[in-house]
């Protein structure tokens, strides 16, 4: 996976990162060809980029990617970048590889090493007391930085359950023209997992080091994290890379059982519930859906010591009840806000005009553009430290945004800006919301 958080950006930079990095990257056990293509089309590329962003400064790179080298659903990527003040990242992934006696089983390995010099946790050295860091009324300026290294790694492996769409042929095949979906949709109509949809375990073994020190100084925060996370996902949706109508609903149980040199043992719960609405077409568009999210989640393993105040078998920074990011209430840096518990409502309005223009531009027509769309959003949401009823209703953080997002290469792309009370944040990234 590949994100950048900006202030300041090049959207051509950004594009072709996020293109060549990150497509055929976001969704598993399905493929996207054009009506006319057959499963045999393979694409590939390799591109160098630059960005500017407030806490990499300015930055160059190359990325690549193969689609199609074993299978038609699968995938090759790598990306390495260095920046003016020091930073860099190697990354790559191998995705959605099958094999003959294994049909049913879809794979993928991530593998990242990357280097900070201006890194930003919302989190405290002694990691405690309630009146922590990243809590939900805390200050926005509440957080350490300093250079931090980042090693991760994930080993996926997914089975679609043989119900539903599923039940003969493990791999959905979406056809599109100019964009739309026009072979059988996969669900969106009735709500049975026996006949309609598909139903997928994933099984994720994950690794993940970080630290934070300053300069000539020991660390201020050391965290190392391993375990496995099971996710029991039905998806009723028309057509996930930009549903129209349907639902999808996840649960999700993650667990480090602090082995080999974990930090600590934690777990954590996850439910994530998306409906989509299709509102038909007008004058001047060919797409309008309201496209609405509810999540939360529960660390049930998360003990504060009434007697130190110190916070035992918590989650780490980007795991676990976390708010803020380029999914949930992007208005707020990555982590914003952490607790034992957290609740997100999102709902967007999503439009594609029906001129599209951006296919025949002198350098944008190479991307192979089916759409642009206009989206409008708002989230809401909030960390606490019990899982009761004020969690779901009292003093939620919120935010307002807009959108810019194009269909390339059958994935969509975006470009989301969101304003809050404390803040602006713009995100570029793959993947339609709610839709990874």
């Amino acid at each position: 996976m590949c994100v950048i958080t900006i202030k300041n950006l090049c959207f051509t930079s950004v594009l072709c990162l996020i293109l060549f990095i990150c497509s055929g990257t976001a969704l598993a056990d399905s493929i996207t060809i054009n009506a006319d293509e057959t499963h045999s089309t393979r694409r590939g590329g390799a591109l160098p980029y630059m960005f500017t962003t407030e806490t990499l400064g300015t930055g160059l790179g190359i990325g690549g990617i193969i689609s199609g080298i074993y299978e038609p659903q699968s995938s090759l990527m790598a990306t390495v970048f260095i920046t003016d003040n020091d930073s860099w990242l190697i990354a790559g992934g191998l995705n959605n590889v099958r094999f003959d006696s294994l049909d049913r089983w879809f794979f993928d390995i991530y593998i990242q090493d990357s280097h900070y010099t201006d890194q930003r946790f919302y989190d405290s050295a002694h990691r405690s007391t309630t009146e922590r860091a990243g809590f939900n009324d805390s200050s926005e300026d509440d957080y350490v930085f300093g250079i931090s290294d980042d090693i991760h790694l994930e080993l996926t492996a997914r089975y679609p359950l043989p119900i539903g769409v599923a039940k003969n042929e493990p791999l959905t095949t979406y056809k599109t023209r100019d964009g739309l979906l026009v072979s059988e949709p996969q669900g969106g109509g009735e709500w049975n997992p026996l006949t309609s949809g598909k139903t997928t375990l994933r099984f994720r073994y994950f690794y993940r080091y970080r630290n934070l020190q300053q300069i000539e100084q020991e660390n201020l925060l050391s965290s190392s994290t391993n375990g496995i996370s099971v996710r029991l996902d039905y998806d009723n949706t028309d057509f996930l890379p930009n549903p129209s109508r349907g639902s999808r609903q996840k649960i999700i149980i993650t667990r480090d059982f602090g082995w080999f040199n974990s930090s600590t043992s934690w777990t954590n719960i996850e439910l994530d519930a998306s409906k989509y609405i299709d509102l038909g077409t007008s004058d001047w568009f060919r797409h309008q859906v309201l496209a609405m999210n509810f999540w939360t989640s529960y660390t049930p393993s998360w003990d504060l010591d009434q007697d130190t105040g110190r916070i035992n078998h918590r989650s780490p920074p980007g795991y676990g009840a976390f708010l803020g990011g380029f999914d949930r209430l992007r208005a707020f840096p990555t982590s914003r806000f952490q607790d034992k518990s957290a609740v997100y409502y999102g709902m967007e309005l999503r439009l594609i005009p029906k001129i599209n223009g951006l296919n025949t531009w002198p350098l944008l027509k190479h991307f192979e553009i089916d759409w642009w769309q206009f989206a409008t959003f708002v989230e809401a949401g909030r960390v606490g430290p019990d899982y009761d009823a004020d969690l779901f209703t009292k003093d939620l953080k919120w935010n307002l945004g807009l959108s810019f997002r194009i269909m390339a290469f059958q994935q969509p792309l975006r470009l989301d800006w969101a304003v809050s009370e404390e803040d602006y944040a713009i995100w570029a990234m793959y993947s339609q919301p709610f839709s990874r």
